[in-house]
């Protein structure tokens, strides 16, 4: 008898899920679709959303070193039975954002960010050195500046034919801590004219065959736009509107795989009733308002695993950890410490609270200085997950409180300063 399959919550590697036997909530027949787009992609989904899994994923789907382990990691998933021609095809370059310092000022800054890039493009050099010349890893270690190793991988990769794929994970979670914490001066510096973040994402867009890229929100790409100009923004894509994130199949299967396996007691659709008003009720396409809406993953795995563990729902519906990815309310309340600014903004926070919903215009992109502007505030709100589509009034989109989760966080956050819901 096969081991049940474990909750994998909290691990965002596909391969480890996958070699640890960890459950899989299969999205790989999505893939054919994203190879149909445009070469550079570009998508924005809220934390906790299984993102980093699905880039995982495709790192592994995509990469030559792993061309003998496609039956291990894909032969039982839809992607397994139908494979496309790209399948293993290309040598990775994989960045993280999220693990490049973004806590010092200045040129520190840019040193921080330069070893990062540096460390994972020798990682390159290292994985893939048999593809090229007797010196290449020796020479791609003793090129100082990240941006030249990038520029020598370039030239030898072409020289040989050899076509890259660049994934991006958290793109936009440097600059987003930047504009955050130093504020929109040194946000533009690094991201206009030759800030350092921008040279790089000029130098990316003749280099890679492929680039798909996600964040939490546009404002980093709009700033990059003069230097990199050829992303394809798929975030309110109907046909990609369920791919991040557990749609109520998805759900249903794996409570039945846990039940079938004796590991879940109890009724499991009572369960999901159970769930559905504290993590579902995401929809990211107007085209979509009228298809199953999307549990965010990681509070669905919060919930199955106490269920598992202690046969019982858990005693708080709303685990700790997404709790705070929402104190970004205060962030983006307080982002120009521009006082009347603020009070507008304090002034759309507490109508949502008392409403549950808004009208909202919206915008796919904006520059960083127009971040605090009222509309682009609103759908700031709903790429970070504080709101979502629910319906349409016009042309304008109506948007609500996803759930009780998020609802909660907007009475703690007006609680913390002191505002009362009228």
């Amino acid at each position: 008898m096969s081991q049940v399959k474990g909750i994998p919550y909290g691990i965002s590697d596909f391969n480890r899920i996958r070699n640890g036997n960890f459950y899989f909530v299969d999205k790989t027949m999505y893939l054919p679709l994203i190879e149909k787009m445009p070469s550079y992609l570009f998508l924005i989904r809220p934390r906790r959303f299984g993102k980093s899994v699905f880039l995982s994923m495709m790192r592994t789907y995509y990469d030559i070193l792993r061309q003998d382990d496609f039956d291990a990691y894909f032969g039982d998933l839809w992607i397994g039975t139908h494979p496309t021609g790209e399948r293993n095809k290309y040598q990775v370059l994989y960045f993280d954002f999220s693990k490049a310092g973004c806590s010092m000022p200045g040129a520190d800054l840019m040193t921080s960010f330069n070893d990062y890039c540096g460390l994972i493009i020798n990682q390159f050099a290292h994985v893939y050195a048999a593809y090229y010349d007797a010196d290449f890893k020796e020479t791609v270690e003793h090129i100082e500046s990240a941006k030249s190793k990038l520029a020598y991988i370039e030239v030898k990769a072409k020289e040989k034919g050899y076509p890259l794929y660049l994934i991006i994970d958290e793109y936009d979670n440097f600059t987003n801590v930047i504009l955050s914490e130093h504020g929109q001066r040194m946000f533009h510096d690094l991201t206009h004219a030759s800030g350092f973040y921008r040279e790089y994402f000029k130098q990316f867009k003749g280099m890679f065959d492929r680039i798909f890229m996600m964040g939490v929100s546009p404002v980093t790409l709009d700033d990059l736009s003069s230097g990199y100009n050829i992303d394809w923004n798929i975030s309110v894509d109907p046909r990609f509107n369920a791919m991040m994130g557990f749609d109520e199949t998805d759900v249903r299967e794996m409570f039945r795989y846990y039940q079938q396996n004796d590991m879940l007691k109890g009724d499991a659709e009572a369960m999901i009733t159970e769930m559905k008003p504290w993590y579902d009720n995401y929809c990211f396409a107007r085209e979509s308002l009228g298809d199953d809406r999307i549990f965010n993953c990681d509070m669905t795995l919060y919930y199955l695993r106490w269920q598992v563990d202690f046969h019982c729902s858990p005693v708080e519906m709303a685990d700790k950890n997404i709790r705070t990815d929402y104190s970004k309310l205060k962030m983006l309340a307080r982002i120009d410490r521009d006082f009347v600014q603020e009070e507008n903004r304090m002034g759309i926070i507490e109508e949502i609270a008392a409403k549950g919903e808004i009208l909202v215009d919206l915008h796919t992109s904006f520059p960083a200085e127009r971040v605090t502007d009222i509309d682009n505030f609103r759908s700031l709100l709903y790429y970070y997950g504080l709101l979502t589509m629910c319906g349409t009034r016009g042309d304008r989109l109506r948007m609500c409180i996803p759930n009780n989760c998020v609802r909660e966080r907007y009475s703690v956050f007006l609680r913390e300063v002191g505002r009362s819901i009228t």
